[in-house]
Formats: C-alpha cells, structure tokens, sequence
C-alpha cells in the first residue's frame, strides 16, 4: 500500500486537537510510531492511551529553543531518527486591524507559526540527512494565498510558511528530503467552533464563501496529509497542497 507508514516515525506539533490530532489518528492506523508535541499534556494523554504502544508525548513550548532541548532531543536521541515531521502548531490570533495588536499578539505568531517550524526542522533534517531520507509537511492555510481584513499576524505567518517550504525543499531536495505545504481552508475543529459558539453557527458563516458550499473536516486535512508523508507522493516537493473547497480559486 502506497500510504503505507509502517515502520516509519512521525513527529506532529501541535497534536492536541483538532487537525494536528487528526493527522495523529491517521498516521497510527497507517502504522507510523508516533512523537506527539503539545503545549497542552492531559489531550496528548489520552492520545497516548487511545493509541498505546510506544507512542510518545511531549508538553512543551516548540518556539523555545531551551525546552527543546532538554525535553524533546533525549526522545529523539532515544529514537534515532524522525522519517516525518509535521509542523502543525500554529497559535490563536485575534482578528483585529493592525493598530489594535500588541507587540506581542504579532511577535507570538511569528514564534510559534515561524519560529517553532524552524527549531523543529532544524532539530530532524540531520537525523533525516543520516537516512538519507525524510519528509516535512508544514500545514499553512489559504491565508497564505489570499488574505482576509484584520489577520495580518495569521496571514504573514502562513505565506511565510510557503516560502519557508519552498526554501527548503531546495536546500534539502539532495539530500533525499521533500518538503511540501499543505494548505486547508476553513475546517470543523474546536479551535474554530470556539470562535463561532457551535459547530452549526460556524457553518453557517462560513460555508457560503466554499464553492462546494460546507467547511472542510479534520479527517479531510488528515488524509491530505497521509498522502503527502507516503510514497504516493515520492514526486512532490517544494510546493503546497490546497485543501480548501475551492476557496482560493475564486
């Protein structure tokens, strides 16, 4: 089977809820052992039992460098070497124009979106350059292609994400690593059922500016990026995947 993850490690920030723990649950049933980064741990735990094993968890800041290294190197030291990393955490923005944002609304985006992509990446590429292989998926948005009035921080953090991906794929594509960009549009998780109330309001709001007429789900994204971490995608690198019903393509 061409999705086919056994025997393969996985590691995936931000695999607490929503997509990052969708993509956690699709990795599992395609065989993938798993290193699971969040900044929320009881989440992760029940992950951890859900899946047992010797999956792995971690609660920790993945945009400070520090953390990193005391809590999250041993467990890769003890694994030897990371075949994917998903970088998923992204932080909660608030939408507002620019002159209503705190320095540190902005600078939090930047550390968590940006930053912690860069520490992690950096942290598996020489376990992946020791392979001789590797994969790194970096979930941007739509947001990254198109922009929405009063999420500057969201926006240029995902665009970043695409550039980041593309400059990576070329400084790494010798080295047997893809890396590619997965981009979903609005999508059913409790980060965004939070924002609207329920699942039904969001929808509502939402679901006339998707040409297929309803937000996207978890599952969807997560099998997206199954496609992407296997071999049905050994071709693909340095460009990103828009799952997002049609919505960047008015």
């Amino acid at each position: 089977m061409l999705n086919n993850l056994k025997g393969k490690t996985a590691l995936i920030s931000g695999a607490a809820q929503g997509i990052g723990r969708a993509i956690a649950r699709s990795y599992h049933t395609a065989g993938a052992h798993l290193i699971l980064v969040d900044q929320s741990l009881d989440p992760l735990k029940i992950l951890k039992e859900e899946f047992g094993g010797k999956t792995s968890i971690v609660k920790v800041d993945i945009s400070a460098a520090e953390q990193l290294e005391t809590k999250l190197s041993p467990i890769l030291k003890k694994n030897k070497a990371v075949d994917i990393l998903v970088n998923n955490a992204a932080a909660r923005t608030r939408r507002a124009p620019i002159t209503e944002l705190s320095l540190e609304e902005w600078q939090t985006a930047i550390s968590v979106n940006l930053t912690g992509a860069f520490l992690l990446s950096r942290m598996v590429i020489p376990q992946m350059q020791a392979l001789g292989s590797g994969v790194i998926i970096n979930i941007a948005s739509q947001l990254g292609h198109v922009a929405i009035k009063g999420a500057v921080p969201y926006c240029t953090t995902k665009g970043g994400m695409l550039q980041f991906t593309r400059t990576l794929a070329l400084d790494h594509a010798e080295d047997g690593i893809r890396v590619v960009a997965l981009s979903p549009g609005a999508v059913l998780t409790p980060r965004l059922t939070e924002i609207y109330g329920t699942a039904e309001k969001a929808e509502k709001a939402l679901k006339t500016a998707y040409p297929l007429g309803r937000l996207g789900e978890a599952e969807e994204i997560a099998k997206a990026a199954l496609f992407l971490a296997s071999d049905a995608s050994s071709f693909i690198t340095g460009t990103d995947l828009l799952v997002d019903g049609g919505y960047s393509a008015q």
